[in-house]
């Protein structure tokens, strides 16, 4: 063997061993909680470690920080730690009403400069609750609380009408964006929060506390201004074409119909002050609680029609608190700048001008699925 070749062999070998070594000196961050008390922030860290109980668990820890920036309050966790704060792994940051209600621009300075930060997480506000018992809540089905929401956050904005895209590089798409205002996902605690937090309810059947996924909130650049209710939210994320699946019930004779979508589009045409929003959906009826002949073509027209009434109801709740808090959360102006730089440039605030925008709504819907059962079981009764 050469000489070359040696040294090489030995420094793959070294530096195999040395990047091992290295890991075990950091405190993995997995979550980061940012909440606002007593002129101060208070910033805290769920450190993943590396050991597990007898039950074969994982733990966790949480080291929480104080300070007048993020930064110092970093600064403050890393007195208390005896290992260096690595958050390239960092999976949720949660920030409390406070927080978000006094701006953000701070946190997002901090996150994106930081170069340890992959920027590739979600961010949710803790709907009145603090940022940090939201990440102290344990669950069965994850190894950590972090693990828990994020999941939580990927499955149901897939499956929900209700959750946006919660990731970080999406809001700030959007927050640095001409004439487009960002939103966020909230998430609460159900329960005793004090209880949640503790190792045994983890091994209840029926746990003590858990975190759910709320509605949506409106930001005007870095401050919250307000929040939808579950249906403006749903429209919000029909505007945006942020969802994957959408369902509705459907007013049917005295009773309803749940039909669900898994093939959604929109389109928007951009006029001059004029916006057109052509809302499209295919869907199927996965429960049917009235009396309906769904054989009967002309049944089945009508109740295509109560959805397209249902999806134009919601998209215009939407547009309605949209234009209510003056912040311009679906890019209109984006795509008016885009298509009219001139006529956007002359609009000194485009928030103040949003809500006299000319918007039409068209909605279309068609079944393509009827389900396993080709008839309502109270047609036979």
């Amino acid at each position: 063997m050469s000489k070359k070749l040696a040294v090489l062999f030995i420094i793959l070998l070294t530096t195999g061993c040395w990047n091992y070594r290295e890991l075990n000196e950091f405190a993995i961050v997995t979550g980061m909680a940012v909440d606002y008390q007593n002129n101060q922030y208070e910033l805290s860290f769920l450190i993943a470690n590396g050991n597990k109980n007898e039950n074969q668990q994982a733990q966790t820890s949480i080291l929480t920080g104080t300070g007048i920036c993020i930064y110092d309050a970093l600064k403050d966790i890393s007195l208390m730690s005896p290992k260096e704060l690595y958050i390239s792994h960092l999976s949720i940051v949660i920030i409390s009403e406070e927080v978000a209600e006094k701006g953000i621009d701070n946190l997002i300075d901090y996150l994106l400069r930081d170069p340890q930060s992959h920027q590739n997480f979600y961010m949710v506000i803790a709907k009145g609750d603090k940022a940090q018992d939201v990440l102290s809540i344990l669950s069965p089905l994850a190894d950590y609380p972090s693990q828990n929401i994020t999941s939580n956050v990927a499955t149901s904005e897939k499956l929900q009408g209700k959750i946006s895209d919660a990731s970080f590089n999406l809001f700030i798409t959007k927050y640095l964006e001409k004439g487009f205002e960002p939103i966020m996902n909230s998430i609460t605690i159900i329960g005793n929060e004090d209880k949640g937090q503790t190792s045994n309810s983890q091994e209840k059947t029926k746990q003590d506390a858990y975190t759910k996924l709320d509605t949506i909130a409106l930001f005007n650049h870095d401050k919250l201004i307000g929040w939808a209710t579950k249906e403006e939210s749903t429209g919000i994320d029909m505007i945006l074409g942020e969802v994957e699946t959408i369902y509705f019930n459907v007013p049917c004779k005295d009773e309803y119909a749940v039909v669900v979508s898994n093939n959604y589009n929109v389109e928007y045409q951009v006029e001059k002050n004029k916006i057109t929003i052509n809302s499209n959906m295919e869907g199927s009826l996965i429960e049917v609680g009235c009396d309906i002949n769904l054989e009967n073509e002309k049944e089945i027209k009508e109740l295509e029609k109560r959805v397209e009434n249902e999806m134009r109801k919601y998209i215009n709740q939407a547009l309605n608190l949209a234009k209510y808090y003056k912040t311009d959360i679906f890019g209109f102006g984006n795509l008016t700048y885009k298509k009219y730089p001139n006529d956007y440039n002359k609009i000194d605030s485009w928030n103040e001008y949003f809500p006299s925008l000319d918007i039409k709504v068209n909605t279309s819907f068609k079944f393509t699925s009827k389900g396993t059962l080709e008839q309502s079981i109270k047609h036979y009764e």
